[in-house]
């Protein structure tokens, strides 16, 4: 028999277990809700990668725009602690200044309550659009990155040497036009074009830089007079150390169908994507252009292209491209003399011969399309790289093709003994440093002392240093 008592005995136990979980379930509700916030460290410890950014030379802004900004810097900040730290970062100049900084995928001048994990870094990443100084040189701009961590300040010095510009954009010459300005550089962005019947002059140690995506067109005539004292340079808009060696920051040089009587002397040209481009004879015999103690280095395609081009070069160097050094299309006429063909830079895989040249053109299939008369000739030059075969031929005996090649240093297996004169093969030039670009040789090399006579002596080298009794090959003299 049950008895009441029994009954309410039950209901008592039930009562007071309902009581206990309805206590348990608050007591973790109110733990979670107070958990204590995490505890950071009071020290001061944070390693910076670097005391100075220092951005070397950036220009200063095009009027009305935004454009140049520098390459960016980073600094990283590690926190050596077994705890986190939390840390407020801001520009030293404020809203005024010309730098600006991002941590964390957000960009600004000031940050608040960054938190940097145990043993854990954060990357800070720093630019500068730097406004006109109205000066002919560049003028120095100083800020700070001031870092505050548990009351106490830790800085990072930000420098950089602002240039002023003459800047042209999307610009066309429809009349002669001299540039000058050797203490100002010239910055292209976008295209820059002459048109036909009108000359443009370059004068010595003008400098000249061009954004990405611009090119010069040249329909008319260019005259670069460069001296060996006053080099004339083209190359990227970035104008710091670490780009020097890269190539595709630009277009290129590009002479139009009916450009004639182009002259580049003593002039620099790098970072390009086709350093020289140069197409289709000139209507009136003459040659489309004549390259003489130039630097063609570091594109990311050829550095000299011509499409059915009367081309002479002298004392030049075509160097560190992506397929070509130099690239002879659908015939033309080519004259090479104490010049310098390297190609060492690794841009991108190549199978083929970096020193090229055909009398053809074809499509993707190998289908003859066109051809025309090639005639090449070269003489006491180097063409050399890291292939077994550096010589590309192609040719159809639809057309002459003509390889007149003497007294050259080749990397060649001669293929279908298309060399008929005597020239070195497969001895090495002993290139100072090809990993940096020097092509200078020494007194070892198979180059040296080995120059002929072919037409005028050349007497001096690419740099204007004379040239010895007994020459070396190619476009570097050794010196004594």
């Amino acid at each position: 028999m049950v008895t009441a008592n029994t009954h309410s005995s039950t209901r008592t136990q039930s009562l007071i277990f309902k009581a206990l979980v309805a206590l348990f379930m608050f007591v973790s509700v109110w733990l979670v809700g107070c958990k204590p916030e995490p505890y950071f460290s009071e020290k001061n410890t944070l390693i910076f990668s670097k005391d100075t950014v220092w951005f070397d030379t950036v220009f200063t802004r095009k009027p009305g725009s935004t454009y140049p900004i520098s390459v960016t810097k980073i600094i990283s900040i590690k926190n050596p602690e077994n705890l986190p730290v939390k840390a407020n970062f801001g520009l030293a100049g404020g809203a005024q200044s010309q730098f600006r900084v991002s941590i964390d995928g957000e960009s600004g001048i000031q940050f608040q309550n960054i938190e940097i994990g145990a043993r854990d870094s954060v990357f800070i990443f720093v630019q500068c659009k730097l406004d006109p100084n109205n000066s002919t040189q560049p003028v120095i701009v100083l800020d700070s990155l001031i870092a505050e961590i548990n009351g106490q300040q830790k800085n990072t010095k930000l420098a950089a040497y602002g240039w002023d510009a003459n800047y042209y954009h999307d610009t066309i010459f429809d009349s002669d036009i001299t540039w000058s300005d050797n203490n100002k550089p010239y910055v292209i962005v976008g295209y820059l074009g002459l048109t036909q019947g009108n000359s443009m002059t370059i004068n010595p140690g003008v400098q000249i830089y061009a954004s990405a995506r611009s090119s010069m067109y040249i329909g008319g005539t260019l005259k670069i007079k460069g001296t060996a004292g006053k080099r004339v340079s083209i190359r990227g808009d970035k104008p710091v150390w670490e780009t020097q060696f890269l190539p595709n920051q630009w277009g290129g040089i590009h002479f139009l169908i009916g450009s004639t009587n182009n002259q580049i002397a003593y002039a620099d040209i790098t970072n390009a994507t086709i350093g020289v481009r140069v197409d289709s004879l000139p209507v009136n015999g003459n040659d489309n252009l004549i390259l003489a103690n130039t630097r063609i280095q570091y594109c990311g395609q050829a550095c000299l292209l011509g499409i059915t081009a009367h081309i002479k070069a002298v004392n030049c160097l075509f160097a560190d491209a992506g397929s070509y050094t130099f690239l002879g299309l659908l015939g033309g006429q080519y004259a090479f003399n104490h010049c310098t063909f390297a190609e060492y830079s690794g841009i991108s895989a190549r199978n083929d011969g970096h020193f090229a040249v055909t009398n053809t053109l074809r499509n993707s299939n190998g289908q003859l399309l066109k051809h025309e008369p090639l005639g090449c000739t070269m003489n006491n030059s180097i063409v050399f790289g890291y292939n077994k075969e550096e010589l590309e031929l192609d040719q159809t005996n639809l057309s002459p093709f003509v390889f007149d090649l003497e007294n050259n240093l080749l990397k060649s297996q001669n293929p279908n003994n298309i060399l008929t004169k005597p020239n070195t093969l497969n001895q090495n030039p002993k290139f100072v440093d090809t990993d940096r670009g020097n092509y200078h040789i020494d007194s070892t090399s198979a180059a040296y002392k080995k120059a002929a006579i072919f037409g005028s002596p050349v007497v001096d080298d690419l740099l204007g240093n004379s040239r010895k009794s007994q020459p070396d090959l190619g476009c570097y003299e050794k010196l004594p």
